[in-house]
């Protein structure tokens, strides 16, 4: 929770689906714990360097509330986490595209996703759109 200390934090994030501000309970409940698979990556310190989650999304591998410390970002632990992630999530979906989507301002992240084979798509047609989000697809990362 203190990754995301102010409303646009939380929404580069999660998107309109977090409250803010939060409460344990509501970021709980709004990131979905325990909902989906969930997965952590941590150092030999045992801190917690990033997480995210998948779930099935028309037939992909759909990934949701990739987060990574302040503190690791920019040293590329975003990209294995994402590729751990798809090759986990693909594999129990028995799926062979990935997708996920991003706030179009969100430039770290975009730059992370294309590296890793993500284009911009069309959003699925029973997804609320918003101006600001782009919906983005790798065929098999």
């Amino acid at each position: 929770m203190s990754w995301f200390p102010d409303k646009e934090s939380g929404y580069l994030w999660c998107g309109p689906g977090l409250r803010y501000p939060f409460t344990r309970a509501t970021f709980l409940e709004d990131a979905r714990w325990g909902e989906m698979p969930t997965y952590s990556l941590i150092d030999s310190d045992g801190e917690l360097l990033a997480f995210g989650q998948y779930y099935e999304k028309s037939g992909r591998c759909h990934l949701a509330r990739l987060a990574v410390s302040p503190l690791a970002r920019g040293k590329g632990v975003g990209k294995v986490l994402i590729s751990k992630l798809i090759q986990v999530g693909m594999h129990n979906l028995n799926v062979s595209e990935s997708s996920l989507f991003v706030v179009k301002n969100n430039i770290p992240a975009l730059r992370c996703y294309t590296t890793l084979g993500f284009e911009a798509a069309n959003s699925p047609d029973n997804h609320n759109h918003y101006d600001d989000i782009q919906f983005m697809v790798a065929k098999s990362a």
